[in-house]
């Protein structure tokens, strides 16, 4: 009879353990959607399209629609080339090529510097 508890005993110890490894165990991660994001899914634009988008952008935008902007689009990098009158209007152009759907963009726009005014006339001394 004792012979018998000390088997049942150690048959409920492995049934036990054997339970709280199988707790342990992590669960199996689920499976990953194989669906891409609608922006995924829209077609690249060609560069044509780009160029003309950004030109688009370029006409409408009232502070760079008087400046002096080139735009050509290679491969979806856009480059910009000429000159503005300001700092602000020479970094507008990334977010508008952004939104017209270049990769990436290359600045090579130089702002003016604005002319030194002419020196006063000094007055003549009196002798």
């Amino acid at each position: 009879m004792k012979r018998m508890k000390t088997i049942l005993s150690g048959a409920a110890l492995l049934g036990l353990l054997s339970l709280a490894a199988f707790g342990q165990t992590p669960a199996p991660a689920p499976a990953k959607q194989t669906t891409k994001s609608s922006k995924a899914m829209k077609p690249s634009k060609s560069d044509a399209d780009i160029q003309a988008d950004i030109q688009k952008r370029l006409s409408e935008a009232p502070k760079l629609k008087s400046e002096n902007i080139s735009v050509s689009v290679a491969n979806g990098v856009a480059t910009f080339t000429g000159t503005v009158k300001s700092s602000g209007a020479k970094g507008g152009v990334s977010s508008l090529a952004k939104a017209a759907g270049a990769k990436s963009v290359v600045n090579n726009i130089t702002v003016e510097k604005p002319a030194k005014p002419a020196p006063a006339a000094k007055p003549a001394k009196k002798p």
